[in-house]
C-alpha cells in the first residue's frame, strides 16, 4: 500500500460550493463549544495559530479577541473557503503535514476536526506543540466514533457511514480513534495542565445538527468508487433516509483536549 492520498477537496465548482456550505454548517453545530474551551486561553494582544482554518469562523472570533495589537495566523492547505488575510488575520496556504508552523511564537495554537484526517498527526502535534510559546496553550478537538458505532443505527445509513470511514482510513490515513487518544497524546508530548472534555448531541435528519456529516458523506458519492459497497447497494438511498425529519441518532464524541506548554 502507498503513501495516503492528500486530504484535499479537488477544483470542481460544485464540490467546493457543497464543501463552503457544509464547513459553515458545522461552525454553526461546534463553534459554540469551541469557543467555551479557548475562552480562558485568549487574552487582548495574543498571538494566535489556526491549524486547518476550513471557513475561518474561528479565526474571525480570535481576531475579535486578541484586538488590535494581536494577531492571528489562519493556516490552511485550502483556503478557498475562508476571508483572506485582512487586519490582524494573516491566512496562509500551508501543508501542515510537510511545513513548519512556527517556532515559539504563538500564545494559543488550536486545531478542531484536521489531526484525526492526516496519517502525520503525531508529527503535526509536535509542530503544533514547537510553534508554541513557552506557557502557552495547545488545543485540539477532535471526534471519537466509538459510542456513534455502538448505537442502533438504521440500515441504509450505518452501511454507508461505516464504508466511507474505512474507505477515509485506507486512503487518507483517516484515524476514527484519534479524540480518545489526545490526553496520553498531550502528556507524551510533555504538555502540562492536560484536561479534555467530550460533547455529542442529537442529529436530525435535514438539520445542521447531521447536515455536517451527512453532507460530507453526500458531497464525496460522486467521488467514490461503487465497488467499495456491498453488492446492489444504493448509497443515494442513505443519504434520503439520514435527511428525513424522523431521523435521529447521536453523534460521534467530539473531544476538546487542552495542554500547557511548560514556562
Amino acid at each position: 500500500m502507498g503513501e495516503p492520498e492528500s486530504y484535499r477537496i479537488n477544483s470542481d465548482d460544485e464540490q467546493v460550493r457543497l464543501e463552503q456550505a457544509r464547513l459553515l454548517t458545522l461552525a454553526r453545530v461546534v463553534d459554540p463549544t469551541t469557543r467555551t474551551a479557548l475562552e480562558p486561553l485568549v487574552q487582548p494582544g495574543g498571538r494566535c495559530c489556526d491549524v486547518g482554518s476550513g471557513a475561518g469562523t474561528v479565526v474571525a472570533w480570535l481576531a475579535d479577541k486578541v484586538g488590535d495589537q494581536g494577531h492571528v495566523l489562519s493556516l490552511d492547505v485550502d483556503t478557498r473557503f475562508q476571508p483572506p488575510s485582512i487586519g490582524v488575520v494573516e491566512v496562509r496556504p500551508t501543508d501542515v503535514t510537510s511545513e513548519p508552523i512556527g517556532e515559539a511564537e504563538f500564545d494559543l495554537v488550536h486545531a478542531r476536526g484536521v489531526l484525526q484526517h492526516l496519517a502525520q498527526r503525531e508529527t503535526v502535534l509536535v509542530a503544533m506543540v514547537a510553534a508554541t510559546k513557552p506557557g502557552g496553550w495547545v488545543v485540539v478537538t477532535d471526534v471519537d466514533w466509538i459510542q456513534f458505532d455502538a448505537q442502533a443505527i438504521p440500515e441504509p445509513f450505518a452501511t454507508l457511514s461505516s464504508t466511507l470511514r474505512g474507505h477515509s482510513v485506507q486512503q487518507h490515513g483517516y484515524d476514527g480513534t484519534w479524540g480518545r487518544r489526545l490526553v496520553p497524546a498531550f502528556q507524551a508530548l510533555g504538555l502540562t495542565d492536560v484536561d479534555a472534555s467530550g460533547h455529542t448531541w442529537t442529529m436530525h435528519g435535514g438539520t445542521d445538527s447531521a447536515e455536517w456529516y451527512v453532507g460530507a458523506l453526500d458531497r464525496a458519492l460522486p467521488l467514490i468508487p461503487r465497488e467499495i459497497f456491498p453488492d446492489g447497494f444504493v448509497p443515494e438511498e442513505a443519504i434520503t433516509q439520514a435527511r428525513d425529519p424522523e431521523f435521529a441518532i447521536l453523534s460521534p464524541m467530539s473531544v476538546t483536549c487542552v495542554g500547557r506548554k511548560p514556562a
